[in-house]
């Protein structure tokens, strides 16, 4: 059983996130929950203090912090607004195909400038309901052309994680991974897409009109993008967890204040059993979500698969969040869906986070092939993912 007790240095990238986000993150919440601008000013204050690209390695002048120390620090962003914190963990889970497998100079290359200047990188989504982007080579050059309509960060990154379909020379049909720069000449953002929560998050479509890149743009191997990908869902699945796991323990903070406010029969509702219970039930499942996030990274960093701990932590937190979220608007009763609340927009921002790079519904069916597969391969060793 892993232990999860935070170290002190975890406890001040804890402290110092959680200050930022109540100083600096919540006051602008509701403002930017309604104007839907991109909280530069923000990112920028985040990055001077190092809360933005924390995972660089130290080589490159970065943090180079690990799994659970990125998760500690993502749950306190988005309990402030995860709308608001969504460009800091779109940037993180962008480099985690880069600091797996980019080479020595991919990194210096992509990575050291993100820490000159406040920049971000981006990446091309699986929430996309287009995709359809196609690479060919030509004369030693990788040439990118189609249409995707979810690209992370876009129009505030330095640089895009994108997926390329690709057919090879042998006829066979495969998908690259590439880092694109954001000034590439044939690279044309859309409109930012309106969303019904997370309304700070800046999503945008793209278009790539014969964008031409060369094999220091290629990520691994060409035609290797499925296996990179694969590789990387175990740290993005935690990411998103902790994010949900941050507007699910807002919402139960503001339900607690609350019910001890609110008074009905000369007392406050909390004293109410029914209250009472659900409280209760809030936080047991918040705890729970928390655990299974915390443990997921834990294992992660200890160089173990995890594979089915990380996507186990984030269905779970993503339904979490959504009960949660759900029942503090019960609380509040008639406020709670009233904008002057605060409750209502937390769970318009739990609701994306049950959606976003897959569905609880779609890892459940991820996690039951995980779990016959593995358990099949080590039949008599209990399935250990590990």
């Amino acid at each position: 059983m892993p232990n999860l007790e935070l170290s002190e240095e975890r406890e001040q990238f804890q402290k110092l996130a959680r200050e930022f986000a109540e100083g600096e993150i919540a006051p602008l919440a509701e403002e930017l929950d309604k104007t839907a601008e991109y909280p530069a000013e923000v990112i920028k204050k985040a990055w001077e203090i190092g809360l933005v690209n924390f995972q660089i390695p130290e080589n490159l002048g970065g943090l180079e912090l690990k799994v659970l120390d990125s998760c500690v620090i993502l749950e306190e962003l988005a309990a402030g607004c995860s709308g608001i914190s969504a460009g800091i963990e779109g940037s993180a889970i962008a480099q985690l195909a880069l600091l797996k497998h980019g080479t020595e100079e991919q990194k210096a290359r992509f990575l050291e400038p993100l820490l000159n200047d406040c920049s971000l990188a981006g990446y091309a989504s699986q929430d996309a309901t287009e995709d359809d982007i196609e690479a060919s080579e030509q004369s030693g050059s990788f040439v990118l052309n189609g249409h995707h309509t979810a690209l992370v960060n876009g129009g505030h990154a330095a640089w895009y994680f994108v997926v390329a379909s690709q057919t090879r020379e042998s006829g066979d049909f495969a998908s690259t991974a590439f880092i694109v720069p954001a000034d590439s000449p044939g690279l044309v953002l859309g409109d930012t897409k309106s969303s019904f929560g997370r309304r700070a998050r800046q999503v945008t479509s793209v278009s790539f009109e014969n964008v031409k890149l060369t094999e220091e743009n290629v990520l691994g191997e060409a035609g290797a993008a499925s296996a990179i990908i694969h590789s990387i869902l175990p740290e993005l699945y935690c990411f998103i967890a902790s994010g949900a796991v941050g507007v699910a323990g807002r919402a139960l903070h503001h339900a607690i204040n609350y019910s001890k406010e609110r008074q009905t029969f000369g007392r406050p509702i909390s004293q109410h059993q029914g209250i009472a219970f659900m409280l209760a039930e809030m936080a047991r499942e918040l705890e729970a979500a928390r655990y299974l996030t915390w443990q997921a990274a834990y294992l992660l960093d200890e160089g173990k698969r995890a594979f089915r701990e990380a996507m186990v932590a984030k269905s779970y937190a993503q339904e979490a969040a959504m009960r949660i979220t759900t029942d503090a608007v019960q609380i509040y009763g008639g406020y709670g869906y009233s904008k002057e609340y605060p409750v209502e927009k937390l769970m318009r921002d739990a609701k994306i986070y049950q959606l976003c790079e897959e569905s609880a519904l779609e890892l459940k069916a991820d996690l039951a092939r995980e779990l016959v597969t593995v358990t099949a391969g080590a039949a008599g060793s209990g399935g250990n993912s590990n």
